[in-house]
């Protein structure tokens, strides 16, 4: 599950709109890829992914740092555009970040597969906010009835029921999830409640199919602490900052979605309505306390047709849509004391108030023609524009005269980019890929719109050359590749504050391979290992903050039959990733260390006994438990300590 995956039909050969099918470097998850993985939060379903980096940031209720090729996670995962059967969860002008990721709403057992294209390649899922890549899921379209229950560290309790039924021409389930937690830190519990509801129908040309998601979320905040402090033994890693930060989020998503024709000729139909609220009491000491309110309506819909046809002799396919997506959006962000929100003039608290209603409207149309002229060669060319309209009203704060100012803003930026590739195998085994892209960031409508409405979008522009080689019928697989990317405008946070730092360039690489080690009919056991170096500056020269030099893993996953003739299995997992040092402001003044983080997971699998499975898993930070992510501020290192040890055990039944 690492690496460019060639599994099944889909390759870079192939003409299809599959993106795993993509001349780019691709990784592909399965249900079961995900299932078998040690999960303490979400954003972890990322960390088989080689190059990715992800930081657990610590925190309840909000998005975990994801990252890879470069960018920063530190900014919400805003930088890895993430689709869900067609929808991008990315916030636009989002409070914490723009382009805000927060994939926690997710239930995994309701992921049929998740494929992630590094680079902003594809011309459909590589838009506004791709700059690291697109990261592209789908739900599952049925559900046996069950049972799941799974407890561990710190309070954790997890009951998953679903229910549903399947006959020739349409299937429905429902999937219902409860969660408690207690949290290693002082002041980091939460509760929540999650659904996923999809209802398919088989409309003989096609599928059409109804889905509704909910989450409801009530968690404390524990904040982040001086690592100097906790290093002189004045702080206890498990305190918190203030016992009044916490919050709360709701999600509703109501999506449709049709499917028709097939994968020579065909097109999908999106359309879709969310609800997303959230409060948040936050402290970042030690700047005073500050009340977060957003409340979002979006309203989108997509049209995505392909054709394949005959090009003077030569196989072709193209892929065109386009689409549009409507965001209503009010933001609060003001001091509050101890819980409560003050609304009066603030000299201290300058970094944070703001009031706005944003209305973001954003349009896109794309087209991309891939090209066989022989067996062994496919080309891609194509190109895609992204436009964005803001009706914008703000309040904000001037310390220099202790006053608001009130200021509107309509504005309209657009911008297009071209995208091209080749994919070449002179032999089935070998696979040379080459790739220029271009994708966009929004500018934000809450930070940046008022005050400068003639602002530009944000252009990221990247080339790459891979090999992949797979002997031995896919027994051994080893990738390698290079990229270089340029970005006009990079963000970073100065502490809690957005700062554009200008143009930024980077350039890395990423090695990883896999080996089926032993395939009987009782065992087989797959070794893997990946390697990832980046090199990123910012216009000043400094590095580029919160993104490490380096990341690495290396495990093994293994499958075991006692008996030949049943389908009872013995399924265990071990893996370490480690996480190179991050510098965390710039100019550089302070790094992190190194993290290391080691997981195993060890299950019992009775498919004929109703699909009985057992399982236990454990998440053991061997070194730099603060480390995953940091904040360097006035002089001082500012984490969120993780626990040593942390395990699970749980067992689910189908009906």
């Amino acid at each position: 599950m690492t690496g460019v995956q060639f599994k099944g039909a889909a390759t870079p050969l192939k003409l299809s709109v599959d993106p795993a099918s993509d001349t780019a470097l691709v990784s592909s998850l399965s249900s079961e890829d995900i299932a078998r993985q040690s999960l303490g939060v979400n954003v972890d379903i990322f960390r088989s992914i080689p190059g990715v980096q992800v930081g657990d940031f610590g925190q309840v209720g909000m998005a975990q740092g994801l990252s890879l090729r470069g960018w920063p996670g530190a900014n919400d995962s805003s930088a890895v555009a993430f689709f869900l059967d067609g929808k991008q969860w990315n916030e636009a002008s989002g409070a914490g970040a723009n382009g805000y990721l927060d994939i926690a709403p997710i239930i995994p057992e309701t992921i049929a597969s998740m494929t992630v294209v590094k680079g902003p390649f594809n011309a459909r899922y590589g838009g506004n906010f791709a700059q690291a890549g697109s990261a592209i899921a789908t739900s599952v379209d049925s559900l046996d009835p069950g049972v799941s229950i799974s407890g561990g560290s710190y309070g954790n309790l997890r009951l998953l029921g679903t229910y549903g039924r399947k006959t020739d021409t349409m299937s429905y389930y429902v999937a219902v999830q409860g969660m408690r937690d207690d949290g290693y830190r002082d002041n980091s519990d939460q509760k929540q409640l999650s659904t996923f509801s999809k209802l398919t129908f088989d409309t003989g040309s096609g599928k059409l199919a109804f889905s509704l998601q909910t989450y409801n979320i009530d968690f404390s905040s524990p904040g982040y602490i001086s690592v100097a402090g906790v290093e002189a033994g004045l702080i206890k890693p498990t305190a918190a900052v203030a016992k009044t930060d916490g919050g709360k989020k709701n999600l509703y998503t109501l999506l449709a979605k049709y499917t028709g024709g097939t994968e020579q000729q065909g097109i999908e139909v999106t359309a879709y309505a969310e609800h997303n609220d959230r409060t948040r009491f936050v402290t970042l000491a030690p700047l005073p306390q500050q009340y977060n309110v957003t409340n979002r309506e979006d309203y989108g819909l997509s049209v995505d047709p392909h054709f394949s046809f005959d090009l003077m002799g030569s196989e072709a396919l193209l892929a065109m849509g386009a689409s549009i997506r409507y965001d209503d959006i009010e933001q609060t962000r003001v001091p509050s004391r101890n819980g409560a929100p003050i609304f009066g003039l603030d000299p201290l608290d300058v970094y944070s108030y703001l009031i706005a209603d944003i209305k973001q409207t954003q349009y896109a149309a794309y087209a991309s023609l891939s090209v066989k002229p022989t067996d062994w060669l496919k080309i891609t060319a194509g190109g895609r524009y992204d436009g964005f309209d803001f009706d914008v009203k703000a309040q904000n704060y001037v310390s220099a005269t202790n006053s608001y100012i009130d200021r509107a803003a309509d504005a309209y930026t657009g911008h297009f980019g071209f995208k091209g590739g080749f994919a070449i195998q002179p032999i089935p085994e070998l696979t040379f890929i080459g790739n220029v892209g271009q994708s966009v960031a929004s500018p934000d409508g809450g930070r940046s719109v008022p005050t400068n409405p003639n602002l530009s979008s944000s252009v990221l522009t990247t080339k790459e050359l891979g090999v992949a080689f797979n002997p031995w019928a896919g027994r051994f697989h080893i990738a390698a590749n290079y990229y270089k990317t340029k970005f006009t405008d990079e963000v970073t946070f100065v502490g809690p504050i957005a700062t554009n730092q200008g143009e930024s360039k980077r350039r890395g690489y990423d090695i990883d391979a896999s080996a089926m080690a032993v395939r009987t009919d009782q065992f087989t056991l797959r070794l893997y290992g990946n390697y990832s170096y980046v090199h990123g500056r910012l216009q000043s020269g400094s590095p580029i903050p919160n993104v490490a030099k380096w990341v690495a893993s290396f495990g093994l996953h293994g499958d075991y039959k006692p008996d030949a003739n049943k389908s009872d299995t013995l399924l265990f997992d071990i893996g370490q990733q480690l996480t190179g040092p991050q510098p965390l402001d710039a100019p550089v003044t302070g790094y992190s260390g190194t993290s290391a983080r080691l997981t195993t997971k060890l299950g019992w699998q009775m498919p004929d006994l109703n699909n009985l499975k057992i399982w236990a898993d454990g998440i053991y930070y061997t070194k730099g438990r603060s480390d995953e992510f940091g904040i360097r501020f006035r002089g001082q290192n500012y984490a969120a300590y993780l626990p040593r040890f942390r395990f699970h055990v749980g067992a689910s039944i189908n009906f």
